[in-house]
């Protein structure tokens, strides 16, 4: 028996570093993967015919859920993919690999903050309509989808070429903060800049609880399971307001 065999985590201590070359053509693609299923494909064509055809109700959230739902399932086979080629799992971007304690708590409170912002315009958290179960669902991997690309393969590619960590965390908010900011046919600025915020501190989460994605995910899972469907309706509701 080798020392990998006895010690799966001595094998991934031992993965290579990446050129800055092979690290950014991998950031490029998913990027540009991203930035085309979640960002062109949900955020504007999906949320502006979703509003379209039948407003900001709660029909119209479930509908819009449930197409971020399957982008994030291609998301998440994209990175799986990905991996498969590097002869990985999603272990060794830090999917269930133990976080400390402090870092979970923190995620706990992050998670819940970021659900009660969703009720800042409005509704009722304790309200239970038939959507909202089969929402709470799907946001599971909502988040999942999005943390395996961007707190998984970006950061993990960005590490690996020796980037620092205060500009991993600048990359991985800026990158978000680009698709998350246009919603519809309409560009937020102020969407962009909220967003560039809330998902800095998540990549600083995951790199401060020793780069495990469990904290990260569960700040993002809790969130949509707790705060939809107004969650989801505030991106309809944006396209709504501005006109």
């Amino acid at each position: 028996m080798t020392v990998r065999d006895r010690c799966p985590s001595a094998e991934r201590a031992e993965r290579p570093p990446l050129t800055r070359a092979a690290a950014w053509r991998e950031i490029a693609l998913t990027t540009a993967v991203l930035w085309t299923v979640l960002g062109a494909g949900c955020f504007v064509i999906g949320a502006q015919w979703i509003y379209d055809s039948w407003g900001t109700s709660l029909n119209a959230a479930l509908l819009l859920d449930a197409v971020y739902f399957i982008a994030c399932l291609g998301l998440a086979s994209f990175a799986w993919w990905r991996q498969r080629l590097a002869g990985e799992t999603f272990a060794e971007l830090g999917w269930r690999k133990r976080a400390p304690r402090p870092a979970m708590v923190i995620a706990v409170l992050f998670g819940l903050a970021w659900a009660a912002l969703a009720y800042a315009r409005g509704g009722d958290p304790l309200a239970i309509t038939w959507q909202r179960p089969l929402m709470m669902a799907m946001g599971l991997i909502l988040a999942f989808g999005e943390e395996i690309m961007v707190r998984g393969l970006i950061l993990d590619r960005l590490a690996r070429c020796g980037t620092s960590r205060l500009l991993q965390i600048v990359i991985t908010g800026a990158l978000m903060a680009v698709y998350h900011g246009i919603v519809g046919h309409h560009v937020w600025p102020s969407y962009w800049v909220s967003s560039f915020v809330l998902f800095s501190l998540l990549s600083t989460l995951f790199i401060a609880s020793g780069r495990s994605m469990m904290p990260a995910y569960i700040a993002h899972a809790m969130a949509h399971v707790l705060g939809d469907p107004p969650l989801i309706q505030g991106i309809l509701e944006g396209i709504h307001y501005s006109g």
